[in-house]
C-alpha cells in the first residue's frame, strides 16, 4: 500500500511551515554567537587599553611596554582626523585606523559587530586629542569566552530541546483542536446515505471558515437526492407504462395459443409501441447526460430552411386529417449549438402534438429577437389549462391518459433545447404557443 505525503495532510502542513520557521532563528542564534564573541574580545581589550594609556599623551606612548602580562600588544597612533603619526616597530606595519571603535564604545548598543578575526583592535582617545589604535592576538582570550559561550549555548541547546518537545506537544494539541470541526463534518457526511437522504450538515454548529465548504457540500448532496429521486421516479413510471403493452402482448400470445389463431395486427401494433418507448427512454437518458452536445464548435446550419422541411415533412398527416398547417419563418436564422437532427426531433414533436391534441390551424412561426432565434408552434385548440404549464413537460405526462404516446415527447424536446443553451416553454395557455428559443449565430 502506497503510503501518503506528508503534505497530505494539514496538520502535517503546519508542522513543516513552523519547523520551518525555526530553523532561520537557528541560523541567527549562531550568528550572534559569533558576534558575541567578537564584542566580548574587543571589550577586554578596551578595558587592558584604558588602563594602559590612563593618563598618557603621545609622546608617552612611545614608551609603553609591547609585553603585558603574556600578551604582546601592537601600537599605532594617528591624529583625529586620520593621519599616521607613530607605530611600534616590533608590529612590523601599522595597523589600519578605526575611528568606529572610537565611536562604539564598548559596542553596548550596536545591533552587530565587525568581524574582529585573529588579532583584536580597539581605539583609545590620549590627553592630547591623537587615537592610539591598541592590537593583540588574543588566542587565550577568545579561546576561554569560546569556550564559555560554547557551554552556555549547549546548556541553551538543552533547555531549547526540552522547551521543543514541549512546544511541539502543544502544537499538536492545537493542531488537533483545531481541526476539530473538520473531523465532526467528516462524521456527519458518513452519516448521509440512503437510509437518511435527508440528514445535512448543520451549518450553524461550525466555525464561520467553514460555513461555506458545508453549505456547498449540503447543496450538493440536494442536487443528488434530487437527481436520486429522478431517476427512481423514473424507473417507476418507465416500468409501469411498459407493464401494460407487455401484459396485452402476453394475454394476446395466450389467447393465440389457446385458439391457435394470433391476433398479428395487435401483437404488431403493442410490440411497436415499446420499441417507440424503449427508444424514448434511451433518448431521454442520453439527453440528460448532453453527451450529444460534447462539441459545442458545431457547424452552422440553417434554422429557416430546416423548419420548413420539417413542416414539409408533416403535411401530408395534416392533410391526411383535414388540417391546415402553415409555416411563416424569417430568412437568415442560424445557428450552431445543436444540430440540425435535434431540430427536427423538438419541431416534429410540437407539430405532431398541435395535430394530436389541437385544433383548427396550426402555425409555425420564426424570427430573431435578442440575439435568439424564436421558434412558435401554435394551433386553434383549447390550449393548456394555467395549472398545467410545467406539468406538461414532465415524464410520463400525457393529456390523454388512453393515447398511444409515452408521455416522454415533450420532455426529450426541452431536455434536447436546454443541452443547446436554448429553452423550451409554453409561451402561451390559450391560444395554445409552445415556443423554442435558440442562440441565433452569425454565419
Amino acid at each position: 500500500m502506497r503510503c501518503p505525503p506528508v503534505w497530505s495532510s494539514i496538520s502535517s502542513r503546519i508542522l513543516v511551515a513552523l519547523l520551518l520557521m525555526l530553523f532561520p532563528l537557528l541560523l541567527v542564534q549562531l550568528w550572534y554567537h559569533r558576534d558575541t564573541l567578537d564584542d566580548l574580545r574587543r571589550q577586554v581589550l578596551a578595558f587592558q587599553a584604558q588602563d594602559l594609556t590612563f593618563g598618557r599623551s603621545s609622546e608617552e606612548v612611545k614608551r609603553m611596554p609591547f609585553v603585558w602580562g603574556q600578551s604582546t600588544f601592537y601600537y599605532t597612533l594617528y591624529t583625529p582626523e586620520g593621519t599616521l603619526l607613530w607605530y611600534a616597530p616590533h608590529g612590523g606595519r601599522p595597523r589600519r585606523f578605526k575611528d568606529s571603535l572610537l565611536r562604539e564604545g564598548y559596542a553596548s548598543g550596536k545591533w552587530f559587530s565587525h568581524y574582529a578575526g585573529r588579532e583584536v583592535s580597539a581605539a583609545v582617545e590620549l590627553v592630547d586629542g591623537n587615537i592610539l589604535m591598541v592590537s593583540k592576538k588574543d588566542d587565550r582570550e577568545r579561546k576561554a569566552l569560546d569556550e564559555l559561550l560554547d557551554s552556555r549555548t549547549l546548556k541553551g541547546a538543552v533547555f531549547a530541546s526540552v522547551g521543543g518537545v514541549v512546544a511541539l506537544g502543544i502544537m499538536f494539541f492545537l493542531l488537533r483542536w483545531t481541526t476539530l470541526p473538520l473531523r465532526r463534518v467528516v462524521c456527519m457526511a458518513r452519516k448521509i446515505g440512503p437510509s437518511h437522504p435527508d440528514r445535512r450538515i448543520p451549518v450553524e454548529e461550525l466555525p464561520r471558515e467553514l460555513h461555506e465548504l458545508a453549505k456547498a457540500t449540503n447543496e450538493a448532496m440536494d442536487r443528488l437526492c434530487a437527481a436520486c429521486e429522478r431517476e427512481k421516479n423514473f424507473v417507476s413510471h418507465a416500468a409501469h407504462q411498459l407493464r401494460t403493452p407487455l401484459s396485452v402482448t402476453v394475454l394476446l400470445l395466450e389467447e393465440g395459443k389457446k385458439s391457435g389463431r394470433l391476433e398479428w395486427e395487435l401483437i404488431d401494433s403493442q410490440i411497436r409501441q415499446m420499441e417507440r418507448m424503449v427508444f424514448q427512454l434511451g433518448r431521454l437518458s442520453r439527453s440528460d447526460r448532453g453527451t450529444e452536445f460534447t462539441n459545442r464548435s458545431m457547424p452552422h446550419f440553417n434554422v429557416s430552411r430546416h423548419a420548413r422541411e420539417c413542416a414539409a415533412a408533416l403535411l401530408p398527416l395534416f392533410e391526411k386529417q383535414g388540417r391546415t398547417l402553415a409555416a411563416d419563418l424569417e430568412d437568415g436564422l442560424f445557428c450552431r449549438t445543436m444540430e440540425a437532427g435535434h431540430l427536427h426531433e423538438i419541431l416534429g414533436n410540437l407539430l405532431e402534438n398541435a395535430l394530436m391534441h389541437g385544433k383548427g390551424t396550426v402555425l409555425l412561426k420564426g424570427f430573431r429577437r435578442d440575439g435568439f432565434i424564436v421558434l412558435d408552434v401554435s394551433d386553434e385548440g383549447e390550449g393548456v389549462p394555467e395549472a398545467e404549464r410545467e406539468r406538461v413537460f414532465d415524464r410520463f405526462c400525457k393529456a390523454d391518459p388512453n393515447s398511444e404516446g409515452s408521455g416522454l415527447g415533450l420532455s426529450i424536446a426541452r431536455t434536447i433545447a436546454r443541452n443547446g443553451q436554448g429553452d423550451l416553454f409554453v409561451y402561451s395557455t390559450y391560444p395554445c404557443i409552445f415556443r423554442l428559443e435558440i442562440p441565433f449565430t452569425i454565419y
